[in-house]
């Protein structure tokens, strides 16, 4: 369910079931799993972690992951779209960090 779409963020609420696969886009933006309720396995080739209920992962570059849901999974899936970028190709995106 897409709960936020502008040109700057969308914001989505996603549930998933027992087994579910995202794999990793080439992208620019900057992508935040909020785990609500459930657990997740995030892995690349480099290392490999459980995120569970109220926990946090942020990608700021591009990353080649793969997160599979290890049961019945709810989380926020936010993407911050890149849009502060100049013609220089310098970004001047604010970031700020809000604690739930």
């Amino acid at each position: 369910m897409v709960l936020i779409k502008d040109p700057e963020r969308n914001v989505m609420l996603v549930a998933l079931h027992e087994g579910t696969e995202i794999v990793s886009y080439q992208s620019n933006d900057s992508i935040t799993f909020q785990i609500i309720e459930g657990k997740m396995e995030f892995n690349t080739r480099k290392t490999s972690a459980a995120i569970g209920m109220g926990q946090v992962l942020t990608l700021n570059d591009k990353v080649k992951y793969r997160l599979t849901a290890s049961e019945e999974t709810v989380m926020l899936l936010s993407i911050s779209k890149d849009a502060a970028r100049n013609a220089s190709g310098r970004s001047h995106r604010k970031e700020a960090r809000v604690n739930y």
